[in-house]
């Protein structure tokens, strides 16, 4: 792959969109373990070979306790110096646990946090169409993203403890008898050699079980939103057979799921079963006297039972594990839509940081040979040029479907040109950083979205220094004091998601007021009066067109209606193959 310089972002705006805005995630099973910070794996292995150390310090102990109360049969006065010893021991272990849990939830948490950044921003730079719908952009930025909280709070964690912590074991079994630490030494390595094998299958269902959520979270929710829809044309009955039967596949996946953890589950319990049951036997045939192979008959109750003590802590961690490994079979099952939107095309590459030119009081648009096509269609705009000069209001007129919509969305920067550029004043708009952008552009979309909250908190969230007065001169603009002022608190009346409790012109209406409320250079208006009857859409173009001219900014009107024209200065009307520019036919008031 080429290497593009910092002059080639500049001369050339096409090599901004091939540019990676972040390293690609590594498709490897390692990518899940580097989103965790360095320190992780040397501060937890010093942890667990502190916890394996106590252990021991606590089977010694107790070993001790049992030799000389039982065989010596010291004095209770002599046994409570060692008493109180295994109770610090005790204390001990509990605290070093303690604090290896506040150090991974605060892993954990880091983790998913960072990774809710990312998916936030690659999300603002390519936004959610590329998903199936905004089901499954909730659901891998909330379930799926939540599903790795058990690999950093119990696999990673634990993974370390396995490696260290039945070593150090096995070591000082070596130490009292070769014969049972062998036997060890031999059991231990097969639980995770059949728990690789079980996992590989787990994993594969869990991203099947993944995505299928995923999918259904998604479809759901678009039920969910046309439930008025689907009950006018009555189709109730087939909504729900299409909601059981894809509910009964979630299931059927789910099970098999849990089928692959159970038996994980028993491989490790026979496995630690036989070898702690073995070396039980082995133990106390020794201790008997009825086995004499190797150093059998060297075993002394002291001994004896602290290689028997050791023996459930060495397959402790490895059980603990296991639970954890159906964890990060969840967490590799959900890596992969999580990589999916990770990896996103951007509709919008990164900008240089140091790049963000001052905003003016208008701006000139220049488009430059632009070509656009939506990913399997045919091309809406070939070799498109066109000119907006600074304070020039401009009505894109035509047919539904020619291009007024995308032409908006390419000059809001949502949208880039697969061939040629578009420049602000003389700067290309993919140089242009977020924030400059947003200082720069002012969108009113087809259909606005409206929040839960009071009409002004809606209105004001354009600009977070507007003041009530600048809030209700718009409301006054967009007309939306009209029904504003039959509701007991004004303004102030609480609106539901979506514009509960509002109509579709009401809601376009809040919308307009908030995009107008923030002065911008450049404001793009894609059908802002399509839900007004002709009396309120003059009169809202009328205060528009006051506006206007006291803040001498550049306006980009889409219509398919024509009331505009009494205030624009130029009219283009798209076609497919060519745009025809006119003047306005009455001039501007």
């Amino acid at each position: 792959m080429p290497t593009i310089t910092s002059s080639d972002r500049i001369n050339n705006p096409d090599a901004l969109q091939k540019v990676p805005t972040e390293p690609t995630p590594e498709l490897d099973s390692d990518w899940l373990r580097k989103q965790a910070p360095r320190w992780l794996v040397p501060v937890f292995t010093a942890l667990s070979m502190l916890e394996a150390l106590i252990v021991l310090s606590q089977a010694a102990l107790v070993a001790t306790l049992a030799f000389d109360a039982l065989v010596v049969q010291a004095a209770f006065e002599a046994l409570i110096p060692s008493l109180w010893l295994l109770l610090a021991v005790l204390l001990a272990r509990g605290a070093v646990q303690g604090v290896r849990q506040w150090l991974i939830a605060g892993v954990s948490a880091g983790v998913r946090i960072r990774l809710r950044r990312r998916l936030l921003h690659r999300f603002s730079l390519s936004g959610i169409d590329q998903l199936n719908g905004t089901g499954q952009a909730a659901t891998i930025f909330d379930e799926q993203i939540e599903a790795l909280d058990g690999y950093y709070q119990r696999f990673l964690p634990q993974s370390i403890s396995a490696l260290v912590i039945p070593a150090v074991l096995i070591i000082a079994v070596f130490s009292q008898d070769w014969l049972a630490g062998l036997l060890l030494a031999l059991a231990v390595p097969l639980i995770p050699m059949f728990m690789v094998l079980v996992g590989l299958g787990a994993q594969q269902l869990s991203e099947t079980h993944y995505r299928s959520l995923a999918q259904l979270s998604g479809w759901f929710l678009d039920q969910v939103q046309g439930a008025s829809t689907i009950r006018l044309f009555q189709a109730e009955a087939a909504a729900l057979t299409a909601v059981a039967d894809r509910t009964e596949q979630l299931r059927l996946t789910t099970m098999r799921v849990l089928r692959v953890a159970f038996l994980s589950s028993a491989v490790l319990e026979f496995f630690s079963a036989v070898a702690i049951a073995t070396l039980a036997i082995y133990v106390g045939m020794g201790l008997l006297g009825y086995l004499t192979v190797g150093p059998a008959e060297s075993l002394t109750l002291a001994s004896g039972l602290f290689v028997l003590l050791l023996a459930p802590e060495i397959f402790l961690p490895i059980r603990t594990l296991s639970q954890g490994w159906h964890d990060r079979a969840d967490a590799k099952g959900a890596l992969a839509s999580i990589k999916e939107a990770l990896v996103l095309a951007p509709t919008r590459p990164f900008a240089r940081p140091d790049f963000s030119p001052a905003v003016t009081e208008a701006c000139r648009i220049d488009l430059n040979q632009v070509d656009f096509a939506y990913p399997g269609r045919r091309p809406i705009l070939r070799s498109k040029d066109l000119t907006i000069h600074a304070g020039e209001r401009i009505l894109l007129v035509g047919p539904s479907g020619c291009g007024k919509s995308t032409l908006i969305h390419l000059l809001a920067g949502f949208l880039q040109p697969q061939h040629g550029g578009i420049q602000f004043n003389g700067h290309h708009l993919a140089e242009l950083s977020q924030e400059s952008l947003v200082a720069h552009v002012s969108w009113l979309g087809q259909r606005p979205t409206v929040f839960s909250g009071t009409i002004a908190e809606n209105i004001g969230m354009g600009w977070r220094d507007a003041n009530r007065e600048a809030i209700e001169s718009m409301a006054n603009i967009a007309r939306v004091h009209e029904f504003a002022e039959r509701m007991p608190e004004g303004l102030n009346a609480v609106i539901g998601e979506g514009g509960h409790g509002l109509s579709g012109g009401q809601a376009q209406r809040v919308a307009l007021a908030r995009a107008l409320l923030r002065p911008c250079p450049v404001v793009l208006l894609d059908e802002p009066t399509a839900s007004l009857d002709h009396a309120g859409e003059h009169a809202v173009l009328a205060a528009m067109d006051e506006l206007f001219k006291l803040r001498n900014c550049t306006v980009v009107y889409a219509s398919h209606r024509r009331a505009a024209m009494s205030w624009v200065d130029r009219i283009v009307e798209i076609g497919d193959d060519q745009w025809t520019e006119h003047p306005a036919k009455a001039g501007k008031t």
